[in-house]
């Protein structure tokens, strides 16, 4: 589950999740939505690798690559194909469309990152710059 808050030029992304890797998943799903029109082009396929410090960092790498690939590749995503976490390495498969991605976010910021468990329950917080 996520859910987006909105700010003046930012909107905060809040995931809860069962598991570590349905956060990246759940992080997926919000930010395709953010950037999704009705316009369909090609499947592709992108591999995704990132590397960070800890699970929060490694989630705002996880979204500035997804930006980087909707602004360089007109990047669409769609869903996630495969995703591998060793420790605060990522590896994944996004599966996706060449569109015309919404490019409204700016930068993946640090401001108010959150990722942590919280008895059985996974929650993340992220702020993008829009």
């Amino acid at each position: 589950m996520y859910e987006w808050v909105e700010h003046t030029a930012e909107v905060e992304l809040h995931v809860a999740a069962e598991s570590r890797e349905a956060v990246f998943a759940e992080a997926l799903a919000a930010f395709a939505e953010l950037v999704s029109r009705d316009d369909r082009g090609e499947r592709v396929e992108h591999e995704v690798t990132a590397e960070a410090q800890d699970d929060a960092t490694l989630l705002a790498a996880w979204l500035d690559e997804l930006v980087f690939l909707a602004e360089t590749e007109d990047f669409v995503p769609e869903r996630l194909e495969r995703l591998q976490l060793d420790g605060t390495r990522l590896r994944a498969v996004a599966a996706g469309h060449r569109g015309r991605p919404a490019h409204l976010v700016k930068a993946v910021t640090y401001h108010g990152l959150e990722f942590a468990r919280n008895g059985g329950v996974w929650r993340a917080k992220v702020v993008l710059d829009v």
